[in-house]
This record gives structure tokens, C-alpha cells and sequence, in this order.
């Protein structure tokens, strides 16, 4: 059975590996985004999945568009389907017809199509996650359902949630790609439908209301863009490993309530949360009582 994959970052490497290594397809073609500038210095950067399986020998195709041209050099390689997580791009409806497309996405649809279902997901809360397989049409995360996997929710934050979600859906790409024939595609229900877009920088600020916002934001955004808080003074400051300490209480919005080698608690209008690191914006990240210690900031003062 021959098999085109098409995805970019780290959770599609992570589905891709598993199907790779069990040998039951040839892969044709790896197909992801373009090298992009990365850093101050602006040097290219390499997709993840590039990274990860270019030393296989797989020809790694990265268009700046999926024009005619690349949709009949895809044509010409005759796959007998095409994965798809994560790619980056709307696929067009030529495309989609060269050969059955599943896409594996990062919820369970019809809640959050979009860019960001896993930071979605931790910021909502329910009482599991999951991942989706879809037959793909020309709509954004609207086909056909082919299977379900569920997590539960424990409180990950999103790396740990990715790594349990590209190993689920692996195992599911694994068994739609191999039953395919059998099983019956069930229609999205619109009605259900919700939407993410883009993460932006701007999305990790926090302002010290609610604590289980704080936290919960916390672990959707741990890995970027981080929360922050803004100073009275105008600088940002970034807060890392952060706990939920209570959720009732209600307290001065960042009073510092008490300071310790293991982190700080600081007092939300409605409950508190330990902060155990913080980063002043152009300066180096430091656990949290050595920048109090710093700043001189005591039990009793506002953190900013």
C-alpha cells in the first residue's frame, strides 16, 4: 500500500514515526511547509517532520502553493491515500481527488476546527480530550468522521497532552488507514461546531482575576507563547511553573501571600496560584524568590 504524508510540526512527526516504522506502507513522499526565518538572526529553519525523517531517504516535498503543477507531480506518484495532520494549508479540491485524504485533528469534531485545538481543549476543560480521523473535503475540519480516540483529563499541560494525543493518534491513523474499506464515514453535526484560531503572543497574558484562569492558561501555553503579566512600570513578566494553589479566597490582584525556595503565591481576586520561576522581559528567567529577593518585594507587597 503506498502512502503519502503531509504535516509540519512536532505532533505530526510524532503520528508519522509509528506508521513509518511498521513497514506495512511505502511512504512516496513527505509533504510540509516551506523552510521559514527563525530567530533574531532570521536563519531558515527546517520543518519538524523534515528534520525528523529526511535522513530516510523519503523525498521531502515543500511548495509555496499547491498549484496544478504540484497536484500532478503528486498525481503521477499514484498513492493510494494521503495523511494528512497538520499541515498548514487548505487543500484544494483537486487535490483531495488524487486519492482518499485522512487528516487526523487534534479534538474531538466537530468542537475546535481550526489551528489550535490542543490549547482549546486545555482552556475549556472538558472531561476528556481526543483526537478525530476524517475523510477531508474542501471545508475546514468538516468531513466525515472515521474514528474517535478519547483522553482523559488530568490536568495536563500541553506538552504532556501533545505526547499523549499524537500517540492516540497514531494508533488511529494506523487502524483507519488499514480498515478503511470498512468502515462507515458518519457526518460532522454543524450545529455542535466550535472554532480556534492562530495562537498569538498576545493570548498569554493573564491579569490575576481568577487563578484557575491563570492556570489554566498556564498549561495551555507553557511551551509559547507563555503567560505574562504586565507591570505598573511597562515591562512583561513571564511566569513558569505555575500551580493552583486554591480557587475561593479572594485576595489584592498579585499580593504576594508567601515566598519560599520552591516558588511564590500570589493572590488572584479569586483564589491563588504558586509561581515557582519569573522573567523579566530582556532579562534572564530566575526562580521566583531570587527575583523577589531582587526586586526587594516582601510577603505582603503586589508583585508588579
Amino acid at each position: 500500500m503506498t502512502l503519502i504524508l503531509a504535516g509540519t510540526p512536532a505532533f505530526a512527526s510524532a503520528i508519522f514515526a509509528p506508521i513509518i516504522e511498521s513497514n506495512i506502507f511505502k511512504i512516496l513522499a513527505l509533504i510540509c511547509q516551506p523552510d521559514k526565518p527563525f530567530g533574531r538572526k532570521g536563519e531558515l529553519k527546517a520543518p519538524h517532520t523534515k528534520e525528523s525523517f529526511a535522513h530516510l531517504g523519503i523525498e521531502i516535498l515543500q511548495p509555496n502553493k499547491i498549484d496544478e503543477a504540484f497536484t500532478a507531480h503528486i498525481q503521477a506518484l499514484k498513492p493510494d491515500m494521503i495523511l494528512v495532520v497538520a499541515y498548514g494549508k487548505i487543500l484544494p479540491r483537486a487535490f483531495l481527488d488524487i486519492a482518499p485524504c485522512i487528516n487526523i485533528h487534534a479534538s474531538i469534531l466537530p468542537l475546535w476546527r481550526g489551528a489550535s485545538p490542543i490549547q482549546q481543549m486545555i482552556l475549556t476543560q472538558p472531561l476528556y480530550f481526543g483526537v478525530s480521523a476524517i475523510k477531508m473535503n474542501e471545508e475546514l475540519d468538516k468531513g466525515a468522521i472515521l474514528g474517535l480516540h478519547y483522553v482523559p483529563n488530568t490536568r495536563q499541560n500541553i506538552t504532556q497532552l501533545s505526547a499523549q494525543l499524537s500517540y492516540a493518534g497514531s494508533k488511529l491513523a494506523l487502524y483507519v488507514l488499514t480498515h478503511l474499506q470498512e468502515i462507515e464515514p458518519l457526518e460532522q453535526i454543524n450545529a455542535d461546531t466550535s472554532y480556534c484560531t492562530k495562537i498569538k503572543k498576545s493570548d498569554g497574558y493573564v491579569d490575576l482575576s481568577c487563578a484557575t484562569n491563570v492556570y489554566y492558561k498556564y498549561l495551555a501555553y507553557c511551551e509559547w507563547p507563555h503567560i505574562f503579566i504586565k507591570s505598573t512600570k511597562g515591562y512583561i513578566l513571564k511566569l513558569f511553573d505555575v500551580t493552583l494553589i486554591e480557587s475561593t479566597h479572594s485576595h489584592k490582584m498579585g499580593e504576594i501571600l508567601n515566598i519560599d525556595t520552591q516558588g511564590i503565591v500570589i493572590g488572584c481576586k479569586q483564589g491563588s496560584v504558586c509561581i515557582g520561576a519569573l522573567q523579566q522581559e530582556g532579562k534572564e528567567r530566575l526562580t521566583a524568590a531570587i527575583y523577589l529577593r531582587g526586586k526587594r518585594l516582601n510577603v505582603g507587597d503586589i508583585l508588579c
